[in-house]
């Protein structure tokens, strides 16, 4: 993450908040100098905020030059470039899915920009993310390198995709897609029951194409799984995703009491408590009651103990350290198929092969 001062931070996470919580309408301007503008304009690009802040700007919430104006309804038209891009692969791809009898949904910023924030232009994105059944992923990602997409990895053992990865990666025309299976790698993936996501759907109507959607109660979840999951410090304009997600609950058809039984049956409720934790620290202001409780509920041991290969530093940590963790919380029939795949992936070379036994050892 980008290394900031403290005043900087504090703009870019009042622009996170602008038009939110309790005190909204009273916020002051918020004061951008000539002097700090390079070290903004690099903050919302960092967090992509970019939308929120011509947002807040033609609110008169922002107070800066011409110039410093201009640098950021510029940063916001290139990233605006990349969105509608992303947004025709977006179409695209559901298109495919959808032609093919492909049962899926579409997830994050495609689908948040269009439902929970007030005009499109102002959340950005880059990656089209799609939640896949189990038992389609193959047949997802055949139909997608048939019209020309390459995977980012190969697959590390046959049956490892539709078993235990929680997402495969793949690129067309320059575009990121990601496949999810699941809502993030590790037991709080494992211990999710990822059908529950397609027995009730959002529909979302871009340019008069219906593309499915999570309905309201699953893509709050799935926004809380990502913010308290993906990242040890999220992009604040994931932070501002769940609280606009969980502002327009009401509005949207959220169910509370599903969303509760489901955090149950996933063991979920420490990712829940740690998103909370985040949005309320961040933004400064406490979530509607359905949610906020559970910044202050308890989680048992074994659970908090699962997180903490999610809170590890550096990448190549955090992956190596959620493999133990992935290992652990997969039934005893799982764990053989796992252990393999993981340890000796296809195509590795037989002296390879015998030092990374012993290693594992």
């Amino acid at each position: 993450m980008l290394e900031l001062n403290s005043g900087v931070t504090t703009k870019v996470e009042a622009i996170a908040s602008h038009g939110l919580g309790p005190d909204a309408d009273a916020a002051a301007p918020i004061m951008i100098s000539d002097s700090e503008a390079d070290l903004f304009i690099d903050a919302l690009k960092e967090h992509r905020l970019a939308g929120a802040a011509v947002v807040c700007l033609i609110d008169g919430g922002i107070s800066a030059s011409s110039e410093v104006a201009n640098r950021i309804v510029s940063l916001h038209d290139d990233e605006m470039g990349r969105t509608m891009r992303s947004e025709i692969m977006a179409l695209r791809v559901s298109g495919t899915l959808t032609d093919a009898g492909v049962e899926h949904r579409l997830l994050q910023g495609a689908a948040l920009a269009h439902t929970v924030y007030s005009d499109p232009a102002a959340r950005s994105f880059r990656i089209v993310d799609v939640l896949i059944p189990s038992r389609s992923m193959y047949r997802a990602v055949d139909l997608l390198v048939a019209e020309g997409a390459t995977r980012a990895k190969p697959e590390l053992r046959a049956g490892y995709d539709q078993r235990f990865a929680d997402s495969v990666t793949l690129r067309l025309n320059g575009r990121q897609i990601v496949l999810h299976r699941v809502f993030c790698p590790g037991p709080f993936g494992v211990w999710m029951k990822p059908n529950d996501l397609f027995v009730l759907r959002g529909v979302l109507d871009i340019a008069n194409v219906d593309i499915p959607i999570l309905d309201a109660t699953d893509n709050l979840l799935h926004g809380c799984y990502y913010l308290a999951l993906a990242q040890i410090e999220p992009a604040l304009t994931n932070v501002r995703d769940v609280a606009l997600l969980a502002g327009t609950t009401e509005n949207l058809g959220f169910d509370a009491g599903r969303f509760d039984q489901t955090v149950d049956r996933w063991r979920g409720r420490a990712v829940i408590r740690r998103a909370v934790r985040i949005v309320e620290r961040r933004l400064g202001f406490a979530l509607p009651s359905e949610l906020s409780w559970y910044g202050k509920a308890s989680v048992e041991k074994a659970d908090l103990a699962a997180m903490e290969p999610y809170l590890v530093e550096r990448e190549r940590g955090r992956i190596d350290a959620l493999a133990p963790a992935t290992f652990r919380a997969l039934s005893m029939s799982d764990r053989a198929a796992y252990a393999l795949a993981v340890g000796l992936p296809d195509g590795t070379e037989p002296v390879s092969r015998i030092k990374e036994i012993f290693k594992r050892r």
